[in-house]
């Protein structure tokens, strides 16, 4: 049977792609917007569609003869100038629209982990992935959602964001850095998309968490190997709620972030322990997973 991967050039894509594949799955259909991403997804052995993910023609013939529909849009790393809720919710609409039409089976999506803390419904990216989450469930179709804390990997715009700091300048560190955390490894998450495909019937919510807790004031070390100062990011200009989070005035003072996304980092991005892991999984050390986060994307 065929899978269906949207966002399949992001951080989580690209690996979920190689996982469906190694799993054996015959025929793994990538969509993405950016031709650049195309000829490394065909390499890995991937069928690309060069669409947009709101494109409703273009994604319910891509979706023609599949099984399982992966969503992996709706990046807390919006372009400039989308709405925050928006390029949440309304690809979200879309795909569930699209694969309803082309008889698909199943359908899984990602959300993070602060969905379910208080910051959510205050926070448009939070509150539209959790509209999302909604959708998934009362679509009657079968379906996993995979409530992911921070994920680590290659590319990883967190782990830039981190890491970059130049010349032994402070660290920008989203909210008071006390902030708890338990970062995943994106391979864990890539295989727990290769699971939800591959089970005899599913209608699950899945948590998935790294192993280590700790505060993002100390992820922020663990990233450097070492103590380092830090400048932490407190909020938003009056005013200065919007999508773009240009380099200017307030928001350069925020490393570049939106307020939205500055929201939703200064959140606890810890596993709800009353939603299950999925089966079987055994999460990567976070040492590992910061080691190879610092690889070739």
């Amino acid at each position: 049977m065929a899978i269906l991967v949207t966002g399949a050039g992001g951080l989580v894509g690209r690996v979920a792609v190689a996982a469906l594949l190694r799993q054996g799955v015959e025929h793994v259909r990538a969509v993405v917007r950016d031709p650049a991403q195309v000829a490394g997804l065909r390499h890995l052995g991937a069928k690309v569609a060069l669409l947009d993910a709101d494109d409703p023609d273009g994604l319910a013939a891509a979706m023609d003869g599949v099984f399982t529909a992966c969503s992996l849009t709706g990046s807390l790393w919006q372009r400039p100038g989308e709405d925050p809720y928006t390029a949440v919710a309304d690809p979200a609409r879309v795909f569930l629209a699209a694969a309803r039409s082309a008889g698909v089976r199943r359908v899984v999506v990602c959300s993070p982990a602060a969905v379910g803390t208080p910051a959510a419904p205050a926070n448009p990216h939070l509150a539209a992935k959790a509209e999302v989450e909604r959708m998934v469930a009362a679509s009657g179709l079968e379906h996993a959602i995979l409530r992911c804390t921070h994920v680590l990997g290659p590319g990883s715009r967190l782990v830039g964001l981190f890491a970059g700091a130049a010349g032994g300048a402070p660290v920008p560190v989203p909210g008071d850095g006390r902030q708890r955390v338990a970062p995943v490894w994106v391979g864990d998450v890539a295989e727990a998309i290769a699971v939800a495909d591959d089970a005899a019937e599913l209608s699950a919510t899945w948590s998935l968490a790294g192993p280590t807790r700790l505060t993002l004031d100390e992820l922020v070390d663990a990233v450097h190997g070492a103590p380092v100062a830090k400048r932490h990011l407190d909020g938003a200009a009056p005013g200065d709620e919007g999508g773009s989070g240009g380099g200017g005035g307030a928001a350069g003072s925020r490393a570049g972030l939106t307020a939205v996304q500055l929201g939703v980092l200064a959140a606890e991005s810890l596993p709800d322990p009353a939603i299950p892991v999925p089966p079987g999984q055994v999460p990567t050390p976070l040492a590992e997973a910061l080691a190879r986060s610092a690889g070739p994307v």
